[in-house]
């Protein structure tokens, strides 16, 4: 499955963990949400000598109370581990080696183990990594680039990218720039479980970003994302409904609809980009507050918008730290999108991620420091969408610096 992915999309991580997560398919998140991790730019390496391990664990899971597609359980549960360890080898060079496996159990891969073909088909298993390195070059310079793999029994994915960021006005700024691209191999199994051999995907993005101290109190960055996908670009397992009054109920459909099952089509093109900012103003010690944005638009007729205001508070100076955020997203429904279909069509998809919707989401973390080598961070996330398909993301991770 594809649903894997997820995780990398979704999960809070709070820890600034190097992912290099594929490009998104359309149908593993909103589709106007961010594609893996929008950089910022840094040209700091650290201390010679530091290493860190990170061990997160993370948790997905969405309902469906049959707002989304009425024809489909939507419900997905992923549990996520992941294993991150940072070395400075020198003042000019470090690296990190990022782990992470992700057990998927959905609604989709349940209807697919009845087919015959499927099986075996009861949860999907999601295994990846990603080796990164960064080199100081110049006093103001500095470069970096990874490369990663990851494999589920339908999808492989090779991914490559590297980066370049720069210090100016006296180290006040910094301008960075990173460019990635995902070649992916899909084994096409469709909605009901028969094989259609194998395609690709390939992705590209390039992201342009600026951070800027504005005042002793107050920072911030605004970014640029393009990003180009080509190839396979719908999901194979996705069927569309096409009703009909008079055909008989169709039981391999969630509510016994009258109508046949054909397959989801989707463009083998997509142009996507993505502007994004946020500035944080100090209060007082131990005290900040953070307001962030996202606009976001593709040729596949979808923007999306999305609003993030923070807070950050010192609990207990030098033990406890926490923080409380609130976001609203709202995208406009794809071109290709219809909630019913009585005809087939060229490009067709009853995907609840590429219809319009809007959500809101309240968390927030809580950072416990023992001395100044460990930590231990856990984040909550309840995400209320327009479209009933309600999310709780949860994570803890310990962090030992050595």
């Amino acid at each position: 499955m594809l649903l894997a992915r997820l995780a990398a999309l979704l999960i809070p991580l709070g820890l600034a963990l190097p992912l290099a997560a594929q490009a998104p398919d359309p149908s593993s998140a909103p589709a106007g949400e961010a594609s893996g991790v929008e950089e910022l730019p840094s040209t700091a390496i650290g201390t010679p000598g530091d290493q860190s391990l990170i061990t997160r664990f993370g948790f997905y899971q969405n309902g469906d109370n049959g707002d989304g597609n009425p024809f489909l359980d939507e419900a997905l549960t992923v549990i996520e581990p992941v294993i991150v360890f940072d070395s400075i080898v020198s003042e000019t060079f470090g690296y990190a080696l990022q782990l992470y496996y992700d057990y998927v159990s959905s609604a989709s891969i349940d209807r697919l183990s009845k087919f015959p073909e499927q099986s075996g088909a009861s949860v999907d298993n999601y295994f990846g990594g990603d080796l990164s390195g960064r080199w100081k070059v110049g006093d103001d310079w500095t470069v970096g680039g990874h490369a990663g793999y990851s494999t589920e029994y339908d999808y492989d994915s090779i991914g490559f990218g590297a980066n370049a960021s720069r210090d100016v006005a006296g180290k006040d700024a910094t301008i960075g720039i990173s460019l990635n691209a995902f070649y992916d191999d899909i084994q096409i199994i469709r909605f009901d479980g028969k094989e259609e051999g194998n395609d690709t995907r390939v992705s590209f993005s390039g992201t342009a970003s600026w951070y800027q101290v504005i005042s002793p109190t107050l920072h911030g960055s605004v970014g640029l994302t393009l990003s180009t996908q080509s190839g396979f670009l719908e999901t194979a397992y996705n069927a569309v409904v096409i009703e009909d009054p008079l055909a008989p109920p169709n039981p391999n459909l969630d509510n016994n609809a009258r109508g046949i099952e054909i397959t989801e089509e989707l463009p083998d093109d997509r142009l996507r980009i993505a502007f994004f900012g946020r500035a944080r103003k100090s209060l007082e010690v131990g005290r900040a507050v953070e307001l962030g944005g996202r606009i976001y638009n593709d040729d596949w007729g979808i923007t999306s918008f999305a609003v993030e205001p923070r807070w950050y508070e010192t609990l207990i100076p030098g033990e406890l730290e926490g923080m409380l955020h609130y976001r609203y997203y709202y995208q406009t429904e794809a071109d290709y999108y219809e909630e019913h279909f009585f005809a087939s069509e060229e490009f067709r998809t009853q995907d609840s991620d590429l219809a319009e919707l809007d959500s809101h989401t309240l968390g927030g973390r809580l950072t416990w420091y023992f001395g100044r080598q460990n930590s231990v961070s856990l984040g909550f996330d309840y995400v209320i969408r327009s479209d009933g398909l309600d999310q709780i993301i949860s994570s803890i991770a310990w962090e030992t610096r050595y």
